[in-house]
């Protein structure tokens, strides 16, 4: 029997991971705080349900090293469980990394036919927005992966910026990180994308308008021409996994609606001003 973790949204499954604090009433001011302090002083965010997993008699355990405060880092699961099962975990930080795990995976579950499919399909949604976006003038663009205190982006998601045509403040392959208010002036964003972390449409939409209550955000060039956008974060680009390929079309509407417009998934993004 397959179990899950609380993010995986599969309700039919044990869930065998859950986070040690509920964040869903906290502000992402008292989330970074909780966060950071937990960091600081060495403390889980997870509590993992050990005993579950055991009884299950897993065949395969799979973790993701990509972010402590995410989910449950693979150090910590190898651990506990390494006399279980055989566990891989997961840790890309570039689109062709999240694509050679999806193939990794399949060959992993015996579904390599499926796997091989799924990766073709990404790959030409990549394709296409790469292919009709080069040549186009580069947009500055600044996708926040957290507003209070703002991040921008990292790992995959400057690529797919890039490959959208447009020049992130996030670095290609690097983790997010805090950022200055400084910092963000002096990239002068065009597009200003809102992205936290793990957060829906309409929860996005709602601490971008917050974020642009702000004197000095309202000095960005992306806030004086009415080109502040929220995504569909927790799905599209907080996820090492399929979407990616919905995540640069997203990005190639909102950077280049001239050539993009329509092409991303309905109600995944909004223009905010």
């Amino acid at each position: 029997m397959a179990a899950v973790t609380y993010a995986c949204g599969v309700v039919s499954k044990p869930v065998v991971v859950k986070p040690c604090i509920s964040t869903e009433n906290l502000s992402p001011e008292e989330v970074d705080r909780i966060v950071s302090s937990a960091s600081a002083n060495g403390e889980q965010l997870y509590l993992v349900d050990y005993g579950l997993i055991e009884s299950l008699k897993p065949d395969l355990i799979l973790a993701q090293g990509l972010c402590e405060v995410c989910g449950v880092t693979g150090d910590i699961v190898t651990e506990k469980l390494r006399s279980l099962a055989p566990i891989f975990t997961l840790n890309p930080h570039t689109v062709k990394e999240i694509l050679d795990d999806i193939l990794l995976v399949g060959k992993l579950v015996k579904r390599e036919r499926e796997a091989v499919e799924l990766v073709a399909a990404i790959s030409a949604k990549l394709e296409y927005v790469r292919e009709y976006a080069a040549g186009l003038p580069l947009v500055r663009t600044a996708v926040l992966e957290w507003l209070h205190p703002p991040f921008c982006s990292g790992h995959w998601v400057p690529e797919l910026v890039e490959l959208a045509g447009g020049r992130d403040i996030g670095v290609a392959g690097k983790p997010s990180r805090r950022i200055r208010a400084e910092e963000l002036l002096a990239h002068g964003p065009e597009k200003l994308v809102a992205a936290p972390c793990g957060y829906s449409l309409e929860k996005a939409a709602l601490e971008v308008e917050r974020f642009c209550g702000q004197n000095w955000v309202q000095q960005l060039p992306a806030y004086r021409c009415g080109e502040v956008y929220a995504v569909e974060a927790d799905r599209y680009f907080s996820r090492h996994g399929p979407q990616i390929g919905d995540a640069a079309l997203i990005l190639g509407e909102i950077l280049h609606p001239e050539v993009f417009r329509e092409k991303a998934p309905q109600k995944t993004f909004r223009k905010m001003m």
